[in-house]
């Protein structure tokens, strides 16, 4: 009985952190691929109309970068990696969803600023993962 009542809490638990892990990790960028190789900081601008590529990292409910800083005009280009399973990525103002590890691409032609987040319901500190892009 005691055996039992050991493999029922231990199925329970496992099925606790698979339920309670980050989405899938489907790409559904405007333009995805599996990685940027040149990328500038996340915090770093261009001049404008320049090509930018930020790299942005996903982990334990958070970004790495609370501020993306970008001129109006310039082309981004996000790369999102998470090793910690399938968060997202969306700028709702742009149109710009990741699901997953992968890039999108847009033209930051709106000056403004424009909040972002998680787009893969990942757990309980999913509501936490959010950040600003600020378009100059």
């Amino acid at each position: 009985m005691k055996t039992k009542w050991i493999l029922l809490t231990a199925s329970l638990a496992a099925t606790v952190v698979v339920m309670s892990a980050c989405g899938s990790s489907t790409n559904q960028g405007k333009e995805a691929s599996p990685s940027a190789t040149s990328m500038a900081s996340p915090t770093s601008s261009a001049s404008a109309g320049q090509a930018v590529e930020i790299k942005l990292m996903a982990k334990d409910f958070e970004y790495d970068q609370k501020e993306i800083h970008v001129k109006k005009g310039d082309k981004v280009k996000i790369t999102l990696e998470s090793d910690d399973g399938g968060h997202g990525f969306t700028i709702p103002d742009y149109n710009v969803t990741i699901n997953g590890n992968g890039s999108a691409e847009f033209t930051a032609d709106k000056a403004g600023k424009f909040e972002y987040h998680c787009s893969v319901v990942c757990g309980s500190g999913h509501t936490k993962m959010t950040g600003t892009l600020i378009v100059e």
